[in-house]
C-alpha cells in the first residue's frame, strides 16, 4: 500500500554559496535508489530570485571520468534533477538531464561550472548518505560551501525510491519540521497539517507530516506543471503563488482560474482589505509576465459574478507592477437583478438567460487545483496570509501562525478527471476560455446522482461536490449505518442539525430533547464556532441557545459530550470528521473545502473526499490529538478558575 505526507518551511534568508551564480548542489543520490544501485541522482537547486540559464554549463568529477552537460533554465526555487543515463526516471518528479557513468560509492569531488568556467559550487567528498538505506546525502540550510562536512546531512524523509527529497527543499534538520515522508509515483496520498499533532499516537511507520508550510506545498506541485493547472481560488493574497501561476503561464502552461466575487461588508475593514489585495493579485495573473491583459502568457479568470479591478489607490497599484489605471480592460455595466454595476472587467461571470448576471451572494468555496490531469490539492486552507500565517510579520519570518488547516494532495488521473469535470461544469465547458451562458455555480448545478467512487492504490475514495447532492446528509446516515466504535472531529462551523442528532442516536440513543442513556459510544471533538446560537456546540454540551430555529432546534443532549472551544494560536479552520479511526471497522476520514451547514450544501460552491484507509486517517488523529490536548487542558485550567 502505498502512502504519504510531508512538507518543509523555507527560511526567509539563505546564506547561500555564492560563486558566480545562485545555484547549488542539493542532493546527491550516489548510492543509488530501492530499485537499482546504479540509480544515481543529483539535484541542483536555485534559491535566488532570478531564473538562471543553464545552457554551457557542466557538472564533472575533478578527473573528468564523470562529466555531465546541462542546458535549460532553473528558475526562482525551483530544482533541477539530473539521473544515470541507464535509469532516466524517477516516480512524479521531471528529469531534466542524464549523465553517463557511475560515481565511487567511497567517495567524490564534484564540480558545478558555468559556460564560461567559472566554479559556481563544489562537493568535496561524500559527507553524508546511507547506503545500506537508500539514504541521499541532503544540503543542510543555512547553505554553506559544499566542501564543508557540517554543510551535509543523511536524508530522513522518506519517498518512493528510499529516503531523500527529489524535486524540493527539505530545511527540516534546521528548523525543526516534522516533513516524514512525500511520495510521488501514481496513487500517491500525502497529507499535511500546519501546526503541532501528536506523533505517540501514529502507527508504525505512520508518523504524519506537521508544522508543515502548506503554501510550500502547493508551490512544490505547481513547479512541476509542464501543461495545465486549473485552480479554484476563494481568495487570494499570496505574493509567491501569484508570482508563481505568473511564471508558469509564462513558460507556455495553461493557467484557468475561478475565483469568488464576493463584496464584503463595507464595516468590515479587514474583508475589505483583503478583497482589495485580491483583485490586485487576480490582475497580475491576469496580465502575466508581459502586463498585457489576455495575451498568450496571461492566466484566464473566471467568477460566479463579474468582478471589477481595484482602482481606488493609483499608487497601491504600481506598488504592485500594475498601470495607475486599468484603461485597458474593458469598462463595462453590467446588470444583475435590479442592481447595475460598472468598473475595469477582471473576471466575468456566469450570465442569467435574460443576459444580466449573477450578484454576488453564494461563495465560490472551492480551493482545489488539478495539476496536468494528475494531481489534485484539495484543503480547507484558504490561498491567504492569514490562513498560513496570520500577518504579514509572520510571513516576512516563514512563522506558521495562521489558522488551523490541513491539505491532501492525490496522484491520480481519474480523481484529476472528476475534479476537471467539477471545474469545467463552473467553467461552462472543457475549453480554454471561459463560457458565461453554459457556466453553472452554486445552486444552479444539476443533480448529482451521487458520490464519485473510485479506488486510489487500494483505498476507496468518493469525491462529493455540492450543491446538487446532499453531502451533509451523505455524512449523517454514513454515521448512522457505519460507525461502531467513535467519532472524532475538528469544525469550523457547524449548524446542521441534521448530522448532529445522527451523532446524539449514537451517543445517547435518543432524538428527543434532554432525552436518552449513554451507549458507550465514542465522541470527541473540537469546535471553532461554540457561543453562536446555531452552532451544534449548544446542543451536545446540553446549553440553552439564545434563540432557535426550523433547521436549528434547541434539542439538547442529556449527557453532554466531551467536545471543547478550540485553543489554536488563532482560528481552527478544519473541517474535519474522522469515522472509527484505530478500529478494525473500516476507518474512514472525511474532508475538504465544505463546513457542515446549509449554506455550504446547497448554496456555496464546495467539495469534500472520503477516504477509506486506515493509515490515512491515522494520520489525522495524530493531528486531532493535538487540537483537542490544546483545546482540553485549556478548559481544564479555567475550570479549576
Amino acid at each position: 500500500m502505498m502512502l504519504g505526507c510531508g512538507a518543509f518551511l523555507l527560511p526567509c534568508r539563505a546564506q547561500v554559496f555564492r560563486g558566480s551564480h545562485e545555484v547549488i548542489i542539493h542532493e546527491i543520490a550516489w548510492m543509488g535508489t530501492t530499485a537499482a544501485a546504479g540509480q544515481q541522482w543529483i539535484e541542483l537547486y536555485n534559491p535566488g530570485r532570478d531564473a538562471v540559464d543553464l545552457a554551457g554549463w557542466t557538472l564533472r568529477c575533478r578527473d573528468h571520468e564523470f562529466v555531465a552537460d546541462l542546458d535549460g533554465v532553473i528558475g526562482p526555487g525551483d530544482s533541477y534533477v539530473l539521473m544515470h543515463e541507464d535509469y532516466p526516471a524517477l516516480p512524479g518528479v521531471p528529469v531534466a538531464a542524464t549523465f553517463a557513468g557511475q560515481w565511487c560509492s567511497s567517495g567524490e569531488r564534484l564540480l558545478l561550472e558555468d559556460a564560461h568556467g567559472r566554479l559556481v559550487d563544489r562537493v568535496h567528498d561524500w559527507h553524508a548518505g546511507d547506503e545500506a538505506t537508500r539514504a541521499t546525502m541532503q544540503r543542510v540550510y543555512p547553505y554553506r560551501a559544499g566542501y564543508r562536512r557540517s554543510s551535509w546531512a543523511t536524508a530522513r524523509v522518506r519517498y518512493d525510491l528510499g529516503y531523500g527529497t527529489p524535486g524540493f527543499r527539505d530545511p527540516t534538520h534546521a528548523t525543526g519540521q516534522a516533513l516524514n515522508a512525500v511520495y510521488h509515483a501514481p496513487d500517491s496520498i500525502n497529507v499535511y497539517f500546519n501546526q503541532p499533532a501528536l506523533t505517540q499516537y501514529a502507527m508504525p511507520g505512520n508518523t504524519a507530516n506537521h508544522r508543515i508550510n502548506l503554501e510550500e506545498r502547493i508551490l512544490h506541485r505547481l513547479r512541476q506543471a509542464t501543461e495545465r493547472i486549473d485552480i479554484t481560488i476563494y481568495e487570494l493574497n499570496l505574493p509567491q503563488l501569484t508570482d508563481l501561476l505568473v511564471r508558469q503561464a509564462a513558460t507556455g502552461v495553461r493557467v484557468r482560474v475561478i475565483a469568488d466575487s464576493k463584496i464584503p461588508n463595507p464595516d468590515d475593514a479587514e474583508r475589505v482589505e483583503r478583497w482589495a489585495v485580491a483583485r490586485l493579485r487576480l490582475e497580475q495573473l491576469l496580465r502575466g509576465a508581459d502586463g498585457v491583459p489576455g495575451s498568450a502568457d496571461s492566466a484566464v479568470l473566471f467568477a460566479n459574478a463579474p468582478i471589477f479591478a481595484f482602482i481606488d489607490d493609483p499608487a497601491r497599484r504600481e506598488a504592485f507592477g500594475l498601470p495607475p489605471r486599468p484603461d485597458d480592460l474593458p469598462h463595462k455595466a453590467l446588470g444583475g437583478g435590479a442592481t447595475v454595476r460598472e468598473g475595469f472587467l477582471l473576471a466575468k461571470g456566469e450570465r442569467r438567460e435574460d443576459g444580466s448576471y449573477f450578484r454576488p451572494g453564494a461563495q465560490m468555496h472551492n480551493k482545489f487545483i488539478v495539476i496536468d490531469d494528475a494531481w489534485v490539492w484539495t484543503s480547507s486552507m484558504n490561498f491567504t496570509i492569514t490562513d498560513l500565517y496570520g500577518s504579514e510579520f509572520n510571513q516576512r519570518r516563514q512563522r506558521l501562525r495562521g489558522n488551523t488547516n490541513n491539505g491532501v494532495e492525490i496522484h491520480s488521473a481519474e480523481l484529476a478527471a472528476i475534479y476537471t469535470g467539477e471545474f469545467n461544469r463552473m467553467w461552462g465547458h472543457d475549453g480554454d476560455e471561459p463560457d458565461p451562458d453554459r457556466a453553472r455555480f452554486s445552486g444552479r448545478k444539476p443533480a448529482r446522482a451521487g458520490p464519485h467512487r473510485l479506488v486510489v492504490g487500494e483505498r476507496p475514495v468518493d469525491v462529493l461536490f455540492s450543491p446538487g447532492y446532499d453531502v451533509i446528509g451523505h455524512m449523517a446516515r454514513l454515521i448512522e449505518a457505519e460507525a461502531q466504535e467513535r467519532v472524532y472531529f475538528a469544525i469550523f462551523a457547524w449548524s446542521d442539525h441534521g448530522l448532529e442528532q445522527a451523532l446524539k442516536k449514537k451517543w445517547e440513543g435518543s432524538l428527543d430533547d434532554r432525552a436518552g442513556a449513554r451507549t458507550g459510544f465514542e465522541i470527541r471533538g473540537v469546535f471553532n464556532f461554540w457561543d453562536e446560537w446555531w452552532s451544534a456546540a449548544i446542543n451536545m454540551t446540553g446549553r440553552d441557545a439564545e434563540q432557535a430555529s426550523t433547521q436549528n432546534p434547541n434539542i439538547r443532549w442529556r449527557h453532554p459530550a466531551p467536545v471543547y472551544r478550540q485553543q489554536e494560536g488563532r482560528r481552527l479552520h478544519h473541517k474535519y470528521l474522522l469515522i472509527d479511526p484505530d478500529t478494525p471497522h473500516n476507518p474512514v476520514v472525511i474532508t475538504g473545502s465544505a463546513n457542515w451547514s446549509n449554506n455550504a450544501n446547497t448554496i456555496n460552491d464546495e467539495n469534500s473526499l472520503f477516504i477509506y484507509c486506515p493509515l490515512i486517517v491515522n494520520q489525522y488523529v495524530q493531528d486531532f490529538q493535538g487540537v483537542y490536548a490544546r483545546a482540553r487542558a485549556t478548559s481544564a485550567v479555567k475550570k479549576r478558575r
